[in-house]
């Protein structure tokens, strides 16, 4: 959603665009959370909600990681000390861990409501990798690309961004 004054991230902006996408996860990390617990009062809804936030997690949330391992982190690797090298591992390590966990989720969800325990311990631990993820990436990782990159290569990783998203429009992604 965007805010009263503030700029539009695009894809012709993409570290720009990756800070927006973020916001996206964030949202869809919560209704994951917040579905579950409504499982039993409103279970057709929270069913919807949580379908929802995987059509979206399948689609622009993987899309996301492309974005960060296949466009970001190599352009932005030649010119890291090694300290930030390791910082970057850590970040593909924790796509990894996030990807494990989401796999997991999603397979608890045929099991709802009877599965609703298991599910919910995915969500929060989900939910709070994805936190310092975000906060590593925002503080660290796109202060890193902004020193470093410069616009070709910031124009180059906005085409592969493009490109991964050919048949959707701009405002449907992150």
């Amino acid at each position: 959603m965007v805010q009263i004054g503030e700029s539009v991230a695009t894809l012709a902006t993409p570290l720009e665009h990756l800070v927006a996408c973020h916001r996206r996860l964030e949202q869809r990390l919560a209704t994951f959370v917040k579905a579950g617990a409504a499982l039993e009062a409103k279970p057709q809804q929270a069913l919807e909600a949580i379908a929802s936030a995987i059509r979206f997690m399948d689609t622009n949330g993987a899309w996301h990681t492309e974005d960060e391992e296949e466009s970001v982190f190599p352009r932005l690797k030649p010119y890291l000390t090694a300290q930030e090298t390791t910082f970057v591992e850590r970040l593909q390590a924790e796509h990894l861990e996030a990807e494990g966990l989401y796999v997991a989720l999603k397979a608890t969800v045929p099991e709802l409501p009877g599965a609703k325990a298991a599910y919910l311990a995915l969500a929060a631990r989900m939910q709070a990798v994805y936190r310092g993820h975000i906060q590593a990436e925002e503080e660290i990782l796109l202060e890193l690309a902004r020193r470093d990159l410069q616009t070709p290569e910031l124009d180059a990783i906005a085409v592969e961004m493009r490109a991964r998203r050919f048949s959707i429009t701009e405002e449907e992604t992150c």
